[in-house]
């Protein structure tokens, strides 16, 4: 589901205070029950409005599920880091990319709603694939894109996919995987910008080596 048709709406505009209210809740909700037990009517109580105000901004649980991945990476402006691609060089977009999203990752929510998600994880469980599409398919896409349109890279766009997952992958690093363990870690403010200039860095040797082949 793209993000037009989980945000299309018909009739009159809606609110966006009331929008946020029910994001807010629908997080504290799926954070607290997990995705198969909350449910639009206890979003509704929760957030204070109708069930039909709920389903008159989203069309259904999975479409609310996505827009709230989708609204903690938007906290996070991932994307506005790759607008300057003309002027920016290369390593400095992906230093900055990849800062916030090891912020985004250091995010106490964001760490507990992966947990919630492989708490819940099945064979073709709709909540996970939800989480893997809004989340890590959409920022691999962003910097995929980034790597076949700026001058410095140009990768065809097998070449970028492969990239972009390397850069992610290497973003992620031991903490993440600490945090989901519940393993203390400890990533200071200077510890995480040297984390992502060193991935930066990383990432463009991988690049010149992949277009050296």
């Amino acid at each position: 589901m793209s993000k037009a048709e989980i945000t299309r709406t018909a009739g009159r505009p809606k609110s966006q205070k009331k929008r946020g209210q029910i994001l807010h809740s629908a997080a504290e909700l799926f954070l607290q029950q997990g995705f198969a037990k909350a449910s639009m009517d206890a979003v509704a109580k929760e957030s204070g409005v109708s069930k039909q105000t709920v389903y008159s901004h989203f069309a259904n649980k999975d479409a609310l599920f996505n827009a709230v991945i989708e609204t903690k990476c938007e906290e996070y402006r991932i994307e506005d880091a790759a607008i300057c691609i003309e002027t920016q060089a290369l390593t400095e977009i992906l230093e900055l990319i990849g800062l916030r999203f090891t912020l985004l990752l250091n995010d106490e929510n964001v760490v507990a709603m992966y947990k919630v998600v492989i708490a819940e994880s099945k064979p073709d469980s709709p909540e996970a694939r939800l989480f893997y599409e809004a989340g890590p398919v959409y920022s691999c896409e962003m910097v995929e894109n980034l790597l076949m349109a700026h001058p410095q890279s140009k990768l065809n766009a097998a070449q970028a996919k492969e990239v972009a997952l390397d850069f992610f992958n290497l973003m992620k690093g031991d903490f993440h995987m600490l945090s989901l363990l519940h393993l203390p870690y400890e990533m200071t403010e200077l510890d995480q910008m040297q984390h992502a200039k060193r991935v930066a860095e990383k990432t463009i040797a991988i690049i010149e080596l992949i277009k050296a082949r």
